[in-house]
């Protein structure tokens, strides 16, 4: 889901296969203190899980500073 989000909206993103790459695990659990996904990192906050609204609030934010 939240990568055909993102495709949608025209965001690019880094996709990690934390089941074959266990850097990217380690990483994703010291930033998100989960083990589930996906967990999205934007804007200074991490988000676990797809909540559409929240992800629109960080696309925003995104958004908002590449404008400046």
């Amino acid at each position: 889901m939240a990568k055909e989000f993102l495709s949608q909206k025209g965001f690019k993103f880094t996709e990690y296969d934390v089941t074959k790459d266990r850097v990217a695990l380690d990483e994703m659990v010291r930033i998100s203190g989960a083990r589930s996904v996906p967990v999205i990192a934007a804007c200074n906050e991490v988000m676990v899980g797809f909540d559409r609204s929240r992800l629109e609030e960080m696309l925003n934010c995104i958004k908002q500073r590449s404008e400046v």
